[in-house]
């Protein structure tokens, strides 16, 4: 009896430690890259103006879109801050970075919200699915944008969730 107990808490235990091992998920989203410096299929490339990522331009903070479950108190001074986003470089108030790297990847409501813990709906956007992007090697604010439409984006910083405005 000892020694079936034994050998039952034994398996049990190994049971556990196999499953709380690093697993990563394969979602059906794709991430893309555009990087000045890198052309290839999944990349953009010093492509003329006219047909530059929705996302490059110069942008304004114009108020709150919406907060995650956790998050911490509206910073009423990013209201109106200036943000630009290009091939040469990505701004945020004072803070910049050259030949920034852009990943975009386009996310369900349902891959958004078990990312982010909010749904698209929270924030005001209105589909079934999203693009966002990231600035590889950047973590201020701005760094990761939301697309809601070609004039408007949403940015994610402590929990809160932003409205950038394109500027005219």
């Amino acid at each position: 009896m000892n020694k079936n107990f034994y050998y039952s808490a034994f398996l049990v235990i190994a049971l556990l430690l196999s499953s709380c091992s690093k697993n990563e998920t394969n979602t059906t989203s794709d991430p893309v890259s555009v990087s000045p410096s890198n052309a290839s299929s999944s990349s953009v490339s010093s492509i003329p103006s006219s047909h530059s990522p929705e996302y490059f331009g110069d942008w304004t903070v114009t108020g709150l879109a919406g907060s995650s479950p956790i998050s911490t108190e509206v910073d009423q001074s990013l209201i109106k801050t200036k943000a630009s986003y290009s091939n040469e470089k990505a701004s945020f108030g004072k803070n910049e970075i050259l030949t920034p790297q852009y990943k975009e990847l386009n996310l369900t409501n349902e891959e958004f919200l078990n990312e982010y813990r909010i749904e698209l709906n929270d924030i005001g956007v209105k589909s079934e699915s999203v693009k966002t992007v990231s600035i590889n090697n950047w973590t201020n604010a701005g760094s990761l944008l939301i697309i809601k439409d070609d004039q408007t984006m949403i940015f994610l910083w402590d929990g809160n969730y932003y409205e950038l405005k394109k500027d005219k």
